[in-house]
């Protein structure tokens, strides 16, 4: 396995010498979970990073700023409230900033019942703000990382998920847009010629998960000792990923600087909820009361990785079993709890 962050030439083999990080990266999207994992690494690496985020009110903007808090202030790191759905501010943004080396796409909103809910929301600020971010960088050859879901592939592909898999049928308004935003970064890339790496990445969890995710929620009401909703019989299984994992697998990633790939992250190991439900619960040391309430439209029955080509690009692998990160998760939403931090 390659060195975590080790630089990669499209054209070496995984363990070749490393060139020089590049210099400048914007990242969108980030103040969110993901992404303030994502700027911290970048600033370790000593990479200027130029953040984006348009603090949307999915969860409370408060939880974001305590998220980018770490680097707020940093001498290599900015902060800019863009709504990125606006074309006109993104290309005012991009005039004032000099040509990034890498542009990583994290920026979207996530959530598949909110989606069916809403999902014109969906559209305007996954879809729109893809296209507006392909025109300010994209065009000028500028290399991007899109983050992608593991709900692009539905219920009709074959686990384990491979790439090659057609992704026709996707369950959610939410996976609709981010495979529209697939297809959008692939026509980018053959007129204009972009380099363009596409992740899909598989139920992410670890310290700073939103509220609406499974883990937090399981886990919240866990310390409050109120039942928690397991849909149907708990035999839904997800790919459940450490961010640390998937951090990795970004700045892999933003080494590309040629060509068109699309690459999954996943810990390649689902779990059903029934079996997280309790692995939650001896993290806790504390024993789940269940509520059983009917599966909501737009869920995938399993997410499950083929990561044969993250590893064959990269040397790239998770390394974080779920139990230990389970561990660590039980310990920070502790925190959380008490410090009020935990809606």
């Amino acid at each position: 396995m390659t060195q975590e962050g080790a630089p990669r030439s499209t054209r070496s083999e995984p363990g070749a010498a490393p060139k020089a990080s590049p210099a400048t990266i914007v990242v969108t999207g980030a103040a969110g979970f993901i992404g303030s994992h994502v700027v911290e690494r970048l600033l370790a690496l000593g990479t200027r990073v130029l953040g984006v985020d348009n603090f949307d009110d999915y969860y409370p903007a408060a939880l974001k700023m305590h998220n980018i808090a770490p680097s707020v202030g940093r001498e290599n790191f900015q902060l800019d409230v863009v709504d990125l759905s606006e074309a006109d501010a993104v290309r005012g943004y991009a005039a004032k900033i000099p040509r990034p080396d890498v542009v990583i796409h994290l920026a979207a909103v996530a959530g598949v019942r909110l989606s069916v809910a809403d999902p014109a929301r969906y559209v305007r600020a996954n879809l729109v703000a893809t296209q507006n971010v392909l025109d300010a960088w994209s065009r000028a050859g500028t290399p991007l990382v899109f983050a992608s879901s593991s709900s692009v592939y539905g219920n009709s592909s074959r686990p384990p998920f491979s790439e090659d898999e057609p992704c026709t049928v996707p369950p959610s308004p939410y996976a609709a847009t981010k495979r529209g935003c697939e297809l959008l970064c692939t026509v980018a890339h053959h007129i204009h010629g972009s380099p363009i790496t596409m992740l899909r990445l598989f139920t992410v969890y670890g310290p700073r998960q939103r509220p609406d995710l499974a883990i937090r929620k399981f886990s919240t009401a866990i310390l409050r000792s109120e039942a928690l909703p397991m849909f149907g019989d708990g035999s839904m299984a997800r790919d459940f990923t450490h961010v640390n994992d998937i951090v990795r697998g970004v700045v892999h990633a933003m080494r590309e600087t040629e060509g068109f790939r699309v690459v999954n992250l996943g810990n390649s190991s689902p779990c059903t909820v029934k079996a997280l439900i309790e692995k939650l619960g001896q993290a806790l040391a504390i024993e789940p009361r269940v509520s059983a309430v009917e599966r909501p439209p737009g869920e995938m029955d399993v997410t499950f990785a083929d990561i044969t080509k993250a590893g064959q690009l990269w040397g790239w692998r998770p390394v974080i079993t779920l139990d230990d990160g389970l561990r660590e998760f039980a310990g920070w939403i502790r925190g959380e709890e008490e410090a009020g931090r935990n809606p």
